[in-house]
């Protein structure tokens, strides 16, 4: 009988393998000249080693395995579970031309902005795969049958960002790597030409599916149970956002009362917003902030800050930039020995009217800023991610549930008011409207997957409800269709971990410290709430 370590390694090197793309994110560059096969066989080939990988599993004598395995076992049965029922109910290789695009463009762009080998290594990766696109893309296009207009819509401004990209990175790396510099112009033609033919699929050939980009109620309700191992069905997760939505309010009325005693939290929220960096200081501001934050939770020893960390501000890539209006994180390479994260900040539209930018400039509030900094930064994304990377187990490494993730970051944000990061009460206020936005989330996240509630109407609550500028609102809906049970996870993971907390606090007694909770959180890596908490004895 195989031994679980023996089929965890199997899977590890199978996950790794399935993906090139995802293996060089992840910091494996044994496929850095490699693209994902995205041809029907492929795809049915993996399908069926899953299947497969499951019923071996099954077959572990689970009374042989350590604490540690067992966390390892729920883990990659879940992965695998989740992997093979969304594929046969949501046919993605069929209906979703955004993977296609991504797949593309995150090949690239990976190679080029990690400093993990030599430039000339990284270019002639970038080259190959290169190559390989024009492949990709005629695969997609004989793939896919219907799509949500929505993943159309999304699919052909992200290509047209790729051509913009791609002019960019080819003109630059011939520049840097002049050796490659001839190759690289036979391929430009190619993958223009690659790129505009799918355009033009998109705009022309491909269907409008029916059924809209809702998973459905029973889908939705697995992925709360399966992927994040929650004790909660999406009725139960309704409950939760519609409380923590009347929670945010009561206390932004509060301290509106104490900022400006005459105007409403809607007109001093509107106020606050007003109060902005400059367009072309928004990156040196954020820099500044993450500088302070990281100070402060070095000094507070609030967490460990582990070793070979860095965290890069940097603009957001012109692909991203459709589905990602503020600001977000790419985390660093848990294989990789030097843990470098970005920070990215989305630059203010040029051709927006004078009215648009500003309006996408009210995000950066100088209110907002801390916050944004320490969700995403330290302690937030890149602390807790840089840690995890740490974690004992390659699955450990390689799996995480976003609840996890985004609950810590979203803790934080009220851990570091409590630890005295932050006491204006404009700022305080910030916190409080940005937890509104996650509240909404909840509510959106379900109503939008469950077929209860349209696109046009969750930007709506987004505008009306949380007070979210229109032209981000839009592009936040439009990520929430890409990616279910994800926009609930700020407020329903921050609420497992306050419980947790509680938990080991009452355990502990007179010998709580926070850090000493903390850095135990942190070591087991971005898992479900509840495999801590069995760890833990709690």
């Amino acid at each position: 009988m195989k031994t679980f370590k023996h089929l965890a390694d199997k899977i590890v090197k199978f996950i790794l393998r399935s993906s090139p793309v995802q293996a060089t994110h992840v910091g494996c560059h044994l496929y850095d000249h490699e693209l994902d096969t995205v041809d029907l066989d492929s795809i049915l080939e993996r399908h069926g080693q899953r299947k497969d990988f499951l019923r071996q599993l099954q077959d572990i004598a689970q009374e042989t395995l350590t604490d540690d395995e067992h966390i390892d076992l729920q883990l990659i049965v879940g992965a695998l579970q989740s992997d093979i029922r969304t594929e046969e109910a949501l046919r993605p290789w069929q209906t979703n031309p955004v993977r296609y695009i991504r797949l593309c463009m995150h090949g690239l762009y990976t190679l080029l902005y990690r400093d993990y080998a030599p430039v000339e290594q990284r270019a002639e990766a970038f080259l190959q795969r290169a190559k390989k696109i024009p492949g990709l893309l005629r695969t997609a296009q004989h793939s896919l049958e219907e799509s949500p207009a929505v993943f159309t819509r999304v699919a052909l401004e992200q290509t047209g960002s790729a051509v913009h990209f791609s002019q960019h990175m080819i003109t630059r790396i011939a520049s840097t790597v002049p050796c490659i510099g001839k190759d690289l112009d036979r391929i430009r033609p190619k993958l223009l030409s690659a790129f505009d033919g799918y355009a033009q699929f998109l705009s022309t050939k491909i269907r409008t599916q029916r059924r809209g980009f809702a998973i459905g109620a029973r889908l939705f309700d697995f992925m709360l149970k399966n992927d994040h191992m929650l004790p909660y069905g999406m009725h139960d997760i309704a409950d939760i956002g519609k409380a923590a939505k009347r929670n945010a309010q009561r206390e932004l009325k509060q301290l509106a009362r104490t900022i400006h005693k005459k105007k409403s939290w809607k007109a001093v929220a509107a106020d606050l917003k007003k109060q902005h960096p400059e367009q072309g200081q928004l990156t040196t501001a954020y820099r500044r902030e993450m500088k302070k934050v990281k100070r402060f939770v070095k000094d507070q020893k609030l967490v460990a800050i582990p070793p070979n960390e860095t965290l890069r501000v940097v603009p957001t890539p012109l692909f991203q930039r459709s589905l990602l209006p503020f600001a977000a994180y790419m985390p660093v390479a848990p294989l990789e020995e030097e843990q470098v994260g970005f920070f990215y900040v989305t630059p203010i539209g040029r051709r927006l009217t004078d009215e648009q930018k500003e309006k996408q400039l009210q995000g950066h509030s100088k209110y907002k800023i801390p916050i944004i900094a320490l969700h995403e930064g330290y302690p937030g994304h890149h602390l807790q991610l840089t840690h995890a990377s740490r974690a004992g187990s390659m699955l450990r490494k390689l799996l995480r549930t976003t609840v996890f993730v985004e609950g810590w970051a979203l803790y934080c944000e009220e851990m570091m008011y409590e630890a005295g990061y932050y006491t204006d009460p404009r700022i305080v206020f910030m916190k409080w409207l940005a937890e509104l936005w996650r509240a909404c989330r909840v509510l959106i996240d379900v109503g939008l997957h469950t077929r209860t509630m349209s696109y046009q109407q969750a930007v709506d609550f987004l505008v009306r409800d949380a007070l979210v500028e229109p032209v981000h609102a839009e592009k936040e809906v439009t990520r929430y269709t890409l990616s279910p049970t994800q926009p609930l996870s700020y407020v329903i993971g921050k609420k497992q971990i306050l419980a947790l907390r509680s938990a080991y606090q009452k355990k502990a007694g007179t010998a709580f410290r926070l850090r000493d909770f903390h850095d135990e959180l942190l070591s087991f890596g971005s898992i479900p709430v509840v495999l801590i908490q069995r760890a833990m004895g709690l």
